[in-house]
C-alpha cells in the first residue's frame, strides 16, 4: 500500500479590486494581510508542516505564502508554479503533483481553479458549506492526487 499523501490548498488573502492593475500584479489589502494570518494560526494548532510549497507567480499569492510561512516560522522552500495561476487545469495539475516527491505539499492559488481543485481531486460531495473564500485553507489526502481519489480533511476559513 502506497503512503498517503498530504495537499493544502490556500487561496490568497484579499486583494486590490480586479482592474486596478494588470491582474498579476494585484497585491495584498490590509484585510487580506490580515486573513492570511488568522488562518496562519488556525493551522498552527493542527500542528502539521509541509515538506514543499508550490505558490502562482502572481503577486499576491507570492505575498500570502511568505506572510503565511512567516506567520507560522516555516522554512521551506517556496517555488514558483505557473500551472497554479487562476486557469488552472485540475487533470494537468493532479498529473504534476502525484509525479512530486513531497509527502505534505502546500498550494498556494486563485479562484476558481482552488474550489474546482479541492472538487476534482475529493471522491465525496464537499460539505455544504465549503467555499473557498479568501484565504481559506483546504487540506485533502489521499494515495495519489487524481479525480476522485482523495478525501477531504478539513478547511480553515479566517471568516
Amino acid at each position: 500500500m502506497k503512503k498517503l499523501k498530504r495537499l493544502s490548498i490556500l487561496r490568497h488573502g484579499n486583494a486590490e479590486p480586479y482592474g486596478f492593475n494588470q491582474d498579476e500584479l494585484r497585491e495584498l489589502t490590509t484585510l487580506g494581510v490580515a486573513e492570511v494570518k488568522t488562518t496562519a494560526r488556525a493551522f498552527a494548532s493542527k500542528a502539521e508542516v509541509f515538506d514543499a510549497v508550490f505558490v502562482s507567480p502572481y503577486v499576491r499569492a507570492q505575498q500570502t505564502a511568505k506572510i503565511f510561512l512567516a506567520d507560522l516560522e516555516l522554512s521551506v522552500d517556496i517555488q514558483s508554479c505557473q500551472l497554479i495561476t487562476p486557469y488552472g487545469k485540475e487533470m494537468e495539475v493532479s498529473a504534476w503533483l502525484d509525479e512530486q516527491p513531497y509527502e505534505s505539499i502546500l498550494l498556494v492559488t486563485h479562484q476558481p481553479f482552488a474550489h474546482q481543485f479541492v472538487d476534482f481531486l475529493v471522491d465525496e460531495p464537499l460539505p455544504m458549506n465549503f467555499a473557498m473564500t479568501t484565504a481559506t485553507l483546504a487540506s485533502v489526502e489521499g494515495e495519489f492526487f487524481a479525480g476522485a481519489c482523495c478525501q477531504f480533511r478539513w478547511c480553515i476559513s479566517p471568516s
